[in-house]
């Protein structure tokens, strides 16, 4: 998922997106042990849904009912913490079709909190579907020619049965907005950088970033098929 439309070097990269809800946001109360499954049920184009559960299920357990409803498609997670239960699932996701592409943004210090799961993920993964910033943002992006699925979550990739909430949107250019700062941070840096800088230098690298903010005009959005 790489733009190709845009020159990176130029972009000011907006912090804030918005929208005016068409058709109403569904409200989830899943705190009796719901499953995604249940709790979600069948998602609808354009959806709204937010959900609140006491951490009986994981993102990746949503990220899988959601691609059981949208069929095959590339996915971005950014997380600040990842298990090694998860990451497998994830690969398996790759390996069985359920994913067609995956990257994961990850914090720089996931590798030295927990050195072996970051190695699993490097392992597993390789080095260019991974970038490293600094950053305590959750969320994911499932896209194929149908859907546009943004998840915004409290949740890592790991289980956490405490009080979790997200938030699905099937919304195009709410996507884009999405990969637009997630190409400037993969535009931005070598194969490998940021496990191998030091901390220090990857937070020189965050704070060089995204000094110039614009508003968002989503008319000067390029299609988000086009930027995968």
């Amino acid at each position: 998922m790489v733009s190709k439309n845009k020159n990176l070097n130029d972009l000011g990269v907006p912090g804030v997106y918005k929208r005016t809800l068409a058709g109403g946001r569904a409200l989830i109360r899943a705190v009796r042990g719901e499953s995604a499954a249940k709790a979600i049920g069948d998602l609808k184009p354009d959806c709204e849904i937010f959900g609140f559960t006491k951490g009986q299920f994981s993102c990746i357990d949503l990220i899988e009912h959601c691609l059981n409803e949208t069929g095959p498609a590339d996915v971005f997670i950014a997380t600040w913490s990842a298990a090694a239960g998860d990451i497998q699932r994830a690969h398996k996701f790759l390996g069985n079709g359920k994913i067609k592409s995956i990257r994961f943004l990850v914090d720089y210090s996931f590798q030295s909190r927990k050195p072996e799961f970051c190695q699993e993920l490097i392992d597993l993964f390789g080095y260019e579907a991974l970038r490293v910033t600094v950053t305590h943002a959750k969320y994911v992006l499932i896209i194929n020619e149908k859907w546009n699925l943004v998840i915004r979550t409290s949740m890592n990739l790991n289980y956490n049965p405490r009080f979790e909430n997200f938030e699905i949107s099937d919304d195009k250019a709410m996507a884009a907005f999405h990969i637009e700062i997630i190409d400037e941070i993969w535009n931005s840096q070598e194969r490998a950088e940021g496990f191998k800088g030091t901390p220090g230098d990857n937070k020189r690298k965050f704070r060089s970033q995204f000094r110039e903010a614009t508003a968002f005009d989503s008319s000067e959005m390029t299609d988000v098929r086009d930027l995968i």
